[in-house]
């Protein structure tokens, strides 16, 4: 019996062990060449130089940016700041915060108008010293002339774990993604090397508290919905994967369609006139992998369009890439006319016009 009972044991460890190798071998993509792809003339945004993790598009062409979230061994300048796409040659502005008192070190973020007030919510990181972490979403009032936000409320609940990116889908009603829910930095290591345990999740918070809409996810990350609403999308970046699911109701979310990458997903913008989706991603997963474990500085950047029509994915193609020699790690495309902004985890700003044959594309 004990026999047995060894070689079954020994069986799970192989089957384990096999299941790890293969997924690493298909993350990591190894031997991937990685093209120069470019949608038109493209230049730097003058101001900002530790990244702008993810962008929000007013109607008017003002993008509101997060810039600067510092990690763990890295050092940012985190701030909130504004790019005018009709001004494209200008620097990026410093957004001026009143009333807000606490640390910011801001992540994905959203807006919400309502009766001629425009909100925007913040995800927004505890301290790295802090242990274990304590993710807050601030909500703040744009100011009449652009130019600074007013801290009005700040949301806590036990459902946020490590939060990621958010949709606002009414007042102080949103979805938000937890692409880490350990909450010591010893089982973040491990939750973060061991990336194909589906642990993550996504949460719907009703003004009071959270709950958790979708569990086992893998890695997830960006999140929005269709511009009626109808639909929600995810990126699941250790998947290389984005879904899109049905709103049934605020809680219940139904499945529709899942599309394969082949490159690690970040924040999803839909096109407000088309309802198209860009999403900034990493077409490499050794460099990415590389980068989070603090071995490597340069990450392949890549923007993809990717069609859809009530939920279901269509075709996808790729408006821009590089090796990570002029842009590392986007990590959001936002487009506005006729051009867009790629930001990066921790790198520039890039503003590029919209001339190429993928970029005008049907999908």
């Amino acid at each position: 019996m004990g026999f047995f009972l060894r070689f079954f044991f020994y069986g799970i460890f192989v089957a384990a062990a096999g299941l790890f190798a293969s997924r690493l071998i298909e993350f990591l993509d190894v031997n991937k060449v990685i093209h120069t792809n470019v949608p038109g003339p493209c230049k730097f945004v003058k101001g900002v130089e530790h990244g702008a993790e993810d962008i929000a598009v007013l109607p008017s062409g003002v993008a509101i940016l997060s810039t600067g979230r510092t990690r763990t061994g890295s050092q940012g300048n985190p701030a909130l700041m504004t790019f005018d796409f009709s001004t494209p040659q200008e620097a990026a502005k410093l957004l001026k915060l009143t009333g807000f008192k606490g640390a910011l070190n801001p992540h994905g973020i959203s807006v919400y108008t309502e009766s001629g007030q425009t909100y925007v919510y913040v995800v927004n990181h505890a301290p790295n010293t802090q242990s274990p972490p304590s993710d807050t979403i601030e909500r703040f009032l744009l100011n009449a002339d652009r130019q600074g936000l007013t801290w009005e409320k700040s949301f806590r609940d036990s459902e946020f774990l490590g939060l990621n990116d958010l949709v606002v889908v009414g007042k102080d009603k949103f979805y938000t993604t937890n692409s880490f829910t350990m909450q010591s930095k010893l089982l973040r290591e491990l939750e973060m090397i061991f990336f194909m345990v589906p642990l993550q999740n996504v949460v719907y918070f009703d003004g009071k508290q959270g709950t958790v809409v979708l569990n086992g996810r893998y890695g997830s990350n960006g999140i929005n919905v269709s511009p009626d609403k109808k639909f929600l999308y995810l990126s699941e970046l250790t998947k290389k994967r984005i879904s899109s699911f049905r709103i049934v109701s605020s809680l219940k979310l139904e499945p529709i369609d899942t599309k394969y990458l082949g490159s690690l997903p970040n924040s999803v913008d839909v096109d407000p006139e088309t309802g198209d989706l860009w999403v900034g991603a990493f077409p490499s997963g050794l460099a990415g992998y590389a980068n989070w474990l603090g071995f490597a500085n340069q990450i392949p950047s890549q923007a993809l369009r990717i069609g859809v029509k009530d939920g279901k994915f269509a075709g996808s193609a790729e408006i821009y890439s590089d090796d990570g020699s002029v842009l590392s790690g986007a990590s959001v495309v936002v487009p506005y006319k006729r051009a867009i902004l790629l930001g990066t985890t921790d790198n520039k700003l890039l503003h590029c016009q919209l001339l190429s044959f993928n970029a005008a594309l049907k999908l």
